[in-house]
Order: structure tokens, then C-alpha cells, then sequence
């Protein structure tokens, strides 16, 4: 159960960077995303955006996706998750979210 869990987990984070990504023609072509799983990833890029590390949790554990999934693999609006929260001065989630996979985020501050 636990390999099935991985494979999704990695598919979801391949489809999440190719939702970010512009359309091109290319050798490399996703499969599509269903509504309900692209309403998911809007739904974290929108808890990124607010600021309420809870409100995160929440998108997260009901789009059945991890933090590391979400903080190495999710794009919203070109950006990394951490950097699009950054981007949007959510600092709580961008904090929580990079404790959460062990990222140094006070190091991206500084590089701002």
C-alpha cells in the first residue's frame, strides 16, 4: 500500500511542476489532470497565499498530498511553494511549510 502511496505522491508532483509550466510541444507529455485534482493544487496555492498555516494543513491532508510533495514539487504561478508564499509575504506558511521538509528558509529571506 505504502508503494502505491509513492507512486501517486510522485505522479502528483510531476503533474503539480507541469501545472506550472507553460504548454509546449514536447517529447514529454503528461497525462491530464482530473478537476478535482487540479481544484487541490489550487486549493494549496491558495492556503500559501493566506497566510494560515491551518487553513494549509488542511488543503493539504484533504488533496491526499504530503509536505514534501507540496514544498519540492508544487508550482503556483512559476514559483516554488515556499518562494510563492514568500512571494506574497505569507511568512506563517511559508515558515511551516519549509519546517515541515526541513528547508532553511530564513536563508531565501536573506537572499530577497
Amino acid at each position: 500500500m505504502k508503494f502505491l502511496n509513492n507512486v501517486k505522491n510522485k505522479r502528483l508532483m510531476f503533474v503539480a511542476v507541469m501545472l506550472g509550466a507553460f504548454a509546449t510541444n514536447s517529447a514529454l507529455a503528461a497525462s491530464p489532470l482530473t478537476s478535482s485534482q487540479e481544484a487541490s493544487l489550487i486549493k494549496v496555492c491558495k492556503a500559501l497565499k493566506s497566510d494560515n498555516p491551518r487553513q494549509l494543513q488542511k488543503a493539504i491532508k484533504s488533496g491526499n498530498l504530503n509536505y514534501k510533495t507540496v514544498a519540492k514539487g508544487l508550482v503556483c504561478n512559476g514559483k516554488s511553494a515556499v518562494d510563492f508564499a514568500a512571494m506574497h509575504e505569507a511568512h506563517e506558511t511559508a515558515g511551516f511549510l519549509a519546517r515541515k521538509v526541513n528547508l532553511s528558509y530564513d536563508n531565501r529571506l536573506a537572499k530577497r
